[in-house]
């Protein structure tokens, strides 16, 4: 049996109003959340961007429709992509779950039968009608819903056949129901934190990385410690800078030279360095708990964040590459070095601090 085409139908005509700015034009990875969303959708037959007002103007040739019922939510945006839409199956898709992707109209499409006009995936036992397929056929149902003054989502599922699709045996990872709708959730996506402690030979760089462990300890993160070295002879053995970084709290222990890497107590051939880098960084974001923080020691040359060590008599001068956002001296307390760290990612703050 030929499978139906579906119409993939993006609303991003939210008030986020707790986030305080436009979900959809959030940005992640160097794009917003409404391009990662386009993208993703590009091969279906059809894709349509819901919209309240005239905020966004047809997005790389997207058919754009707007609301004509204003602050009725996303019933609205729903009922206009569904009278628009070519298609009798319409995916839809909130502009604030910036991980969805084609595998979830592709699962939900398995269960399509004429039994149903609704198809909403559960996760834990709980609705994702924001990430469901709906049949061209329920528009009356909605307009109606509408006119009574009734604006959830959910209530359509009441009073039409509605199959809930549980998604914990399927493949799909939960992250793609992953929603953004404070700041602290945004912030949360950028993790882990990359940024270097840099400085020349004998500045302190272990000693100030080891510190940093044990304070975003204490206040409850997760740290993964990457050391660039410049020799291709290394161990993880009592003693060794790995070695105590792992003795500090760090979740993940990394050391890398131009010829080789050292995962944990792996040795293992190396390419170029920033080929080395990107796979250690990539290692540490697969690992089952995701540290908050990943710290490059080392690096001064690198496009990443900057703590520079200082050290009178051996380094007075800054030899690192923009940005440093933190320069150490001798009398750095870790806790105010942390303060900063923790403002500069979290976004309290903007501008930089050198002591």
């Amino acid at each position: 049996m030929c499978q139906p085409k579906i119409t993939v139908a993006l609303l991003a005509g939210g008030k986020s109003s707790r986030i305080g700015q436009n979900k959809a034009l959030l940005t992640y990875e160097g794009k917003s959340f409404l391009e990662r969303l386009i993208e993703e959708f590009s091969a279906f037959d059809e894709v349509i961007v819901s919209v309240k007002d005239d905020y966004l103007q047809d997005p790389q040739e997207i058919k754009v429709v707007k609301d004509e019922n204003q602050d009725c939510g996303p019933l609205e945006g729903l009922r206009r992509a569904l009278s628009e839409s070519r298609n009798d199956f319409v995916f839809v898709s909130a502009c604030d779950m910036p991980f969805v992707t084609k595998e979830v109209p592709l699962y939900i499409a398995e269960f399509f039968s004429s039994d149903y006009e609704c198809y909403v995936p559960l996760v834990d036992g709980r609705p994702q009608p924001l990430s469901a397929v709906y049949k061209k056929s329920i528009l009356p149902a909605i307009e109606n819903q509408l006119k009574n003054g009734d604006f959830k989502l959910s209530h359509l599922f009441e009073s039409l056949p509605t199959k809930f699709i549980p998604v914990e045996k399927s493949a799909l990872d939960r992250k793609v129901f992953t929603n953004v709708n404070t700041p602290d959730e945004y912030k949360a996506l950028k993790k882990p934190f990359i940024f270097c402690v840099s400085g020349i030979k004998n500045s302190g760089k272990t000693r100030m990385v080891c510190a940093l462990i044990k304070e975003a300890q204490a206040r409850g993160y997760k740290c993964g410690v990457i050391k660039h070295d410049g020799h291709d002879c290394f161990t993880d053995a009592p003693g060794t800078d790995t070695y105590n970084f792992t003795a500090s709290g760090a979740v993940a222990s990394c050391i890398f030279s131009d010829k080789r890497f050292m995962f944990g107590t792996s040795a293992l051939a190396g390419q170029d360095c920033g080929e080395t880098l990107g796979r250690l960084i990539n290692q540490i974001k697969s690992l089952p708990c995701v540290p908050d923080f990943i710290i490059l020691e080392g690096l001064k040359d690198s496009a990443y964040p900057k703590v520079e060590v200082l050290r009178s008599g051996i380094s007075e001068k800054s030899v690192c590459r923009e940005p440093v956002i933190y320069s150490a001296r001798d009398d750095y307390q870790v806790e105010e070095v942390f303060n900063f760290i923790e403002e500069y990612f979290m976004g309290k703050i903007n501008e930089v601090h050198k002591n």
